[in-house]
């Protein structure tokens, strides 16, 4: 057997174990089945640590949405010109076909305040449909808040993960 012939034997050779073994692997470019993870949720996890509104808080969500929806917890996050707040309103009756929603809020009050009675304004779209609903006003929220801010995103992160759990 020629050196030729060896040499081309051991190319072909390496290329299919190489093809094999990239088969078996997606040689570590991408994850390709994350379970469970929505996309960027693990950096702002990362980054972000959400502690939990007052119920006082939640009822005044809960108002917000009117009887149909029902707010059951609120994640707060600090922000430019006050906290906002990240919510899951789920359907009040169980066989209604709608599915949960984040919603995120924004408050100039302490919201760990239990005697908390300040004003939350809708700043995500979502919240803002829910409250739309609704027969219940809400002001619009401050310029200073936005649900494209990095604590709004944040603030919804914390939802989602609390959601997961």
């Amino acid at each position: 057997m020629s050196t030729r012939v060896k040499t081309a034997s051991a190319l072909v050779g390496a290329a299919t174990i190489a093809l094999l073994l990239t088969a078996c692997d997606p040689g570590g470019a991408q994850n390709i089945n994350p379970v469970g993870k929505v996309p960027g949720s693990e950096e702002k996890s990362q980054s972000a640590q959400c502690d939990v509104a007052s119920s006082a808080v939640v009822d005044v969500i809960d108002k917000a949405v009117g009887s149909h929806d029902t707010a059951e917890f609120a994640n707060i996050q600090k922000g430019d010109g006050g906290w906002y707040l990240g919510a899951t309103i789920v359907p009040a009756d169980s066989n209604d076909p709608n599915e949960d929603e984040v919603t995120v809020w924004a408050t100039t009050e302490d919201p760990t305040a239990e005697d908390f009675d300040g004003q939350v304004y809708a700043v995500n779209e979502t919240a803002k449909e829910a409250v739309a609903d609704e027969s219940t006003t809400t002001s619009t929220a401050p310029s200073s808040f936005s649900a494209d801010s990095d604590a709004a995103q944040q603030v919804e992160s914390c939802v989602v993960e609390a959601s997961d759990r």
